[in-house]
């Protein structure tokens, strides 16, 4: 669905009232599992997750993974 929207937007087929001036759409995608295999964590990421936190989890953990996707939007998206 990212890529359907971001062709939109770079042939300018979608209205600004719906993405303003973002010029790529990007949903971060962020895995919770009880699986701490480091195999796992890599497969997620080939995947295409964007991050990856095993449980159980201190919440310093989760906010600085969240963190950094709001960093990133914040940065890529204009």
């Amino acid at each position: 669905m990212e890529a359907d929207v971001n062709n939109l937007i770079k042939h300018g087929n979608v209205p600004f009232e719906c993405y303003q001036d973002v010029l790529h759409l990007h949903i971060p995608i962020l895995a919770m599992t009880a699986d701490v295999i480091h195999a796992t964590h890599e497969e997620c990421l080939r995947c295409g997750m964007d991050g990856y936190v095993s449980k159980p989890f201190e919440g310093e953990q989760l906010y600085r993974e969240v963190a950094r996707f709001l960093e990133t939007s914040a940065k890529g998206n204009r």
